[in-house]
């Protein structure tokens, strides 16, 4: 198991908080939202009916589905971007034999985490700071690349699916999620992006105005196979452990990154905040 390091970008604010409640012992290694397969249920049972043990549950749902989406065979190479605490390599490591599973984080605090998992199928893991619009690997090394909950964090959505399809071999598989902002005249646009950045930045382009995943990967041409799922109800119960209703008020709390929860709780919760699950191919040439 390999550690390498270089100097880059900060990560999202609100890791601060993740990271001390790793070492806490509050969350496990899953650092993204949960999915629920009947969310319309799990909405309906009460504002604190997510507790830790549940909401781990629905974020080992998530991976999954990632998972499926990925349709893996042994033998692959694997890479995860913005691989979190680890949780998607250790759900991998448990599941295949024979494979070489890497993460990549800006952060290494998370990467520190990540180093502390050991192999239990004999798989080659491997953890490397770097940036995700720079990734620093050679042209087509990977068979499956995913990102989980993250690209909205990169300097440039476009800049990073084009490092994806240039590490990816022909045929190879992209995996990702992506949460999509909808226009809404409810609050001014700065305001819903201040708040954002303030505690879940960097998120440079939020409203998607530069194009979001899916219709990048589409334009680009680089691409087959393109698949989208809206995930939005899915998802959506998350928020009852991460910033339940009962929490909200008309005072602010003083944690910046309690703060931009609550507010895409409920940007989630009033149908202006999208979450897609995508998957596409790599095409046979750049």
């Amino acid at each position: 198991m390999n550690l390498e390091t270089t100097s880059i970008a900060r990560p999202p604010v609100y890791f601060d908080r993740m990271i001390d409640a790793y070492y806490a012992g509050r969350i496990g290694r899953h650092a993204h939202l949960g999915h629920w397969d009947e969310p319309d249920e799990s909405l309906a049972i009460g504002p604190q009916a997510v507790d830790s043990d549940a909401f781990e549950m629905a974020q080992a749902r998530m991976n999954a589905e990632m998972i499926r989406m990925a349709h893996l065979t042994a033998g692959t190479r694997i890479l995860d971007v913005a691989c979190g605490f680890g949780g998607l390599i250790e759900t991998l490591d448990d599941r295949l034999t024979d494979v070489d599973l890497a993460g990549v984080n800006i952060d290494i605090r998370q990467l520190e985490i990540c180093q502390r998992l050991q192999s239990i199928n004999g798989n080659a893991l491997r953890w490397q700071e770097a940036d995700a619009c720079d990734l620093p690997f050679a042209d087509e090394t990977f068979d499956t690349l995913f990102c989980i909950e993250a690209m909205f964090h990169f300097a440039s959505r476009e800049r990073f699916l084009a490092e994806a399809r240039r590490v990816l071999k022909p045929g190879g598989r992209l995996v990702l999620t992506d949460v999509v902002l909808l226009q809404d005249d409810r609050m001014p646009s700065f305001c819903f992006d201040a708040i954002l950045n303030d505690g879940y930045g960097p998120w440079p382009d939020p409203w998607c105005e530069l194009g979001d995943a899916a219709t990048l990967i589409e334009s680009s041409g680089t691409w087959e196979d393109i698949r989208q799922v809206d995930a939005t109800q899915n998802t959506l119960p998350s928020y009852k452990f991460i910033a339940p209703r009962h929490e909200h008020n008309h005072r602010a709390p003083q944690d910046v990154a309690a703060r931009s929860a609550m507010l895409l709780h409920w940007l989630h919760a009033n149908h202006l905040l999208r979450y897609d699950y995508i998957s596409a191919v790599a095409g046979v040439s750049l």
